[in-house]
């Protein structure tokens, strides 16, 4: 009997572990999203000119605006190639 409750009480124990590390991965999903909004809105304070940018942060800037450039033209490259029409052969 002694066994049994110690196998249920291993068993609660470690459930009640996985609820609060789920509980910590949804808080840090909507850290994540918290952090990724305020960045997009710093990034749109700084490209309507309404903020300056730190020295601190001149570098993180360029890095986004690099990839901001290299995403369109991904972007564009997959555009060009969904309107191709591949002629058919047999």
């Amino acid at each position: 009997m002694k066994l049994i409750e110690a196998v249920r009480d291993r068993v609660v124990l470690r459930s009640q572990i996985m609820k609060r590390k789920l509980d910590r991965s949804a808080t840090r999903r909507d850290l994540d999203g918290a952090l990724r909004n305020l960045g997009e809105r710093y990034r749109a304070l700084v490209k309507a000119g309404r903020v300056e940018i730190p020295g601190e942060l001149e570098r993180a800037m360029e890095q986004v605006a690099s990839m901001e450039q290299r995403l369109a033209e991904q972007d564009r490259r997959i555009a060009e190639l969904e309107r191709e029409r591949p002629g058919w052969t047999t």
